[in-house]
């Protein structure tokens, strides 16, 4: 799995645990050239979280080595390496065959319960998911980036947003773990393209579509063509009731596991409360709810050309979506501000025009504390 981040001026790097994993694969590899090797050298002296990552990588491959031989360990490789035989891209076969000797040494329970083991361990399952050949791309505070994958398809992130991508020959698999997407799919009938955000599946064939995930919902927006979205971990049901394709505006459903066709200019806002919260069903399962409403596609899409459109959000949940581009961070230290609910459009990465225009509309006192804060507090 590679692991490309964008950045504003479209170029990618990789975080350091990742790239570690990456740069052990170019150096193992039998057609690793000087260049490879001074490129390697250079990331590595770039940072010094580089050569530590690097360093406990081959700590770990070490320990590994010293237990190739129990049994345990050798049919997990030679179970991960019967999946990477099929493959004859020659990069991925070496990665993947590094990842095939660290998913083993899960079973070494000694090194695992290690300060190394529990440091690493995180980096071990992203190293697991590139036996399947996927990547993940990713964005960090104030990147917007577009990325094209394997098949043609091409996604853009927004700020602060990462998916993951693994490609079967029989479907196209995206995970988005945190943020915004807007995919534009590559037509295949035979390989469908199945997104994954919190607890729902987006299933599309050729069409271009947005989702965002926010902490308590998924929000599916369709530009052109047509989707499927599905709550998973239940079984199946079609809802298109009287022949209609989606909900009319404002209607809400709470079936577990009903699918939802959405038609361009549609949107979904599936939420995802807390277990705690969800009410419970007279036949005694948990229910969500799902909304579906016309909506202004270029207000949606307005992030891609650096425009935060906020429509009744909560002054939290809106300086938290100004924060994810700039480095100047907002902070609300008022709790009496909590019910303040904010409309309107903003530049992204603009923070004093934002906090101006709330001390303008609202009983809001913005101070500046050096250079990367603003608080606001309530004015009296």
């Amino acid at each position: 799995m590679e692991v490309r981040i964008g950045s504003q001026e479209g170029t990618a790097s990789a975080f350091p645990a990742e790239a570690a994993g990456a740069w052990d694969a170019r150096l193992r590899a039998p057609d690793c050239t000087d260049d490879d090797r001074a490129r390697f050298a250079a990331w590595r002296d770039a940072d010094p979280a580089h050569e530590e990552a690097f360093e406990l990588l081959q700590t770990i491959a070490a320990s590994l080595h010293h237990d190739r031989g129990r049994a345990d360990v050798r049919s997990l490789r030679a179970d991960a390496l019967r999946v990477i035989s099929a493959r004859q891209n020659r990069r991925r076969l070496w990665w993947s065959a590094f990842a095939a000797s660290v998913i083993a040494m899960g079973t070494c329970a000694a090194l695992w319960n290690t300060p190394i083991g529990n440091r690493f361990s995180g980096s071990v399952l992203e190293f697991a998911s590139r036996l399947q050949g996927g990547e993940t791309f990713a964005t960090g505070m104030g990147q917007r980036s577009t990325f094209t994958l394997e098949d043609g398809s091409s996604v853009e992130l927004n700020a602060e947003s990462r998916i993951k991508v693994i490609f079967t020959k029989s479907r196209r698999d995206v995970e988005l773990v945190r943020g915004q997407a807007l995919f534009s799919v590559a037509k295949n009938a035979q390989r469908p393209f199945i997104v994954h955000a919190g607890n729902r599946q987006i299933t599309a064939v050729g069409t271009q579509f947005d989702v965002r995930l926010d902490s308590h919902s998924v929000q599916v927006t369709l530009l052109e063509g047509k989707v499927r979205v599905q709550r998973t971990g239940a079984p199946l049901s079609v809802s298109e009731v009287g022949g209609r394709t989606a909900q009319q505006e404002g209607e809400s459903t709470s079936g577990m596991a009903e699918i939802i066709t959405l038609t361009p200019g549609k949107q979904l806002i599936a939420s995802m409360l807390p277990i705690a919260r969800v009410p419970v069903s007279a036949e005694g399962g948990a229910r969500d709810t799902n909304i579906v409403r016309d909506i202004d596609v270029a207000k949606v899409t307005g992030w891609r050309d650096g425009r935060v459109f906020l429509e009744d959000r909560s002054l939290e949940d809106a300086v938290q979506e100004m924060n994810k581009h700039s480095v100047v961070q907002i902070h609300v230290s008022d709790e009496s501000l909590a019910h303040i609910r904010v409309n309107g459009m903003f530049r992204a990465g603009e923070q004093e025009a934002f906090v101006t225009a709330l001390e303008a509309n609202f009983p809001i006192s913005a101070e500046q504390r050096g250079d990367h804060e603003i608080v606001l507090t309530s004015r009296h």
